[in-house]
């Protein structure tokens, strides 16, 4: 019976109409307004993160690296590839030389970090070849005076698929004299999807590093992927150095981006911070709704107390209405943020185009009192240079579950102080008041 009336009472709260009813309706709406962001920003930042992750792994530092000296020969390199390919978790194992070059078109020069890599990287590492998609030409490396140049460089120096270029680098070893001018040709125009990585990198034939770098500039390796990443990496890494004769060092990709990864882990922490403290806001205003109620219904209560309600069935009516307010809030709330959140690329390019009219609006009012005022420039929501070309769509049920269970204790907690004052209120001080 005590449980039927406490939950009576706690329905009369949600259900009633206008009076105290629309306290708890604006305190779902609140938090569910909260948490739409707070949803958002989680999932995109966590999308954000495994995409760029996922592409540095596969396509720039590999999962392990070994560092080797400059002037190991290409032989060498080829026998130690095929000793760590033979060790038990490792995937595939890619002899790379690396540089600097200036590379020069009939449009211009660009300087540029070329990666030597054997001209079947594609067949011998699939990672690698499912991060990059050619926009022109092919990724055929076979020929010594082939090079493959990103989007970003071919726009910056106007060049295509089946363009002559000229790689321009420094071939002596004091450094001095002239530098070596080897004519390329343009293979094919690719893409990653992070502009980092787009920049300013261009590959070319293992075979052509001996012939146009100088031992002191290049940076010789093998890059290593294993069949889990991200699990531990200690026993591969200290098998590869044993196949190697264990004399060299094995770097893992967390240390290799670990500045890089603090820095993005430390973004999503200030920012699921600013957008939690926003729920907390909400998840108190429950408190201040349940409050209200309280003090327009005192005249109610001292009548149940004085006709025999318990405090503690006072207290838990209090105390139910506002958790069914904040998991009517945190329902909504997070069922938005996940609408949001899977469509976020189609949200941000309707916002964009929606300031753009606005802009292009203002551009055409001014322009008509002022033909000689020069057009306002276009809105950009979400800068692609600096992020990858389009957000990934990454759903963590951990994290939503975490910000769920969070919400809904911070409302109960937020019940409970006008919950206990209900279960405190005298029946006679609040009739003889009225």
């Amino acid at each position: 019976m005590r449980a039927r009336f406490v939950f009576f009472l706690s329905r009369r709260m949600l259900r009633g109409k206008g009076g105290t009813a629309r306290y708890l309706r604006g305190a779902v709406l609140g938090i569910a307004v909260s948490l739409v962001p707070l949803i958002v920003v989680m999932e995109v930042s966590t999308g954000m993160i495994e995409g760029i992750t996922a592409r540095l792994l596969e396509v720039g530092t590999y999962h392990l690296q070994l560092a080797l000296p400059p002037d190991t020969t290409v032989e060498r390199l080829d026998q130690l590839a095929e000793a760590i390919g033979a060790v038990s978790g490792v995937v595939a194992a890619v002899p790379e030389r690396q540089g600097t070059a200036l590379l020069v078109s009939s449009q211009g020069a660009a300087g540029v970090s070329v990666r030597f890599v054997p001209s079947d990287v594609f067949a011998r590492d699939g990672g690698f070849r499912s991060f990059i998609t050619m926009r022109d030409g092919n990724d055929d490396l076979t020929q010594t005076d082939s090079i493959l140049a990103s989007s970003a460089t071919a726009a910056s120096l106007g060049i295509k698929a089946g363009d002559r270029v000229t790689l321009l680098t420094t071939y002596g070893e004091d450094m001095s004299g002239l530098p070596r001018l080897t004519s390329l040709t343009v293979r094919g125009i690719y893409e990653t999807g992070y502009q980092e990585l787009d920049a300013t990198l261009v590959y070319a034939p293992l075979a052509l590093a001996d012939r146009v770098l100088s031992s002191r500039t290049v940076r010789t390796m093998i890059g290593i992927k294993v069949a889990d990443p991200f699990g531990d990496l200690s026993t591969v890494s200290q098998a590869v150095a044993d196949a190697t004769g264990g004399s060299v060092r094995v770097a893992t990709w967390r240390e290799i981006e670990f500045a890089r990864l603090g820095s993005f882990a430390t973004t999503k922490a200030l920012l699921l911070l600013i957008m939690a403290l926003v729920v907390v806001v909400a998840s108190v205003n429950v408190s201040s709704s349940v409050l209200m109620i309280l003090f327009e219904r005192r005249f109610d209560l001292g009548i149940l107390k004085s006709v025999g309600a318990s405090p503690r069935s006072l207290a838990l009516s209090f105390l139910y209405a506002g958790f069914a307010t904040g998991l009517l809030g945190t329902v909504l709330g997070i069922a938005a943020g996940l609408l949001v959140a899977v469509n976020i690329n189609e949200v941000m390019a309707g916002l964009e185009w929606i300031v753009n009219q606005g802009i292009a609006l203002a551009s055409l009012v001014r322009t008509s009192f002022n033909p000689t005022a020069e057009p306002l420039g276009s809105f950009t929501l979400f800068n692609s240079a600096y992020y990858l070309k389009q957000i990934p769509i990454r759903i963590n049920p951990g994290e939503v579950i975490a910000a769920a269970v969070a919400t809904l204790a911070l409302s109960a907690v937020a019940s409970y102080i006008p919950a206990a004052r209900a279960a405190r209120t005298r029946p006679l001080e609040v009739l003889r008041k009225v």
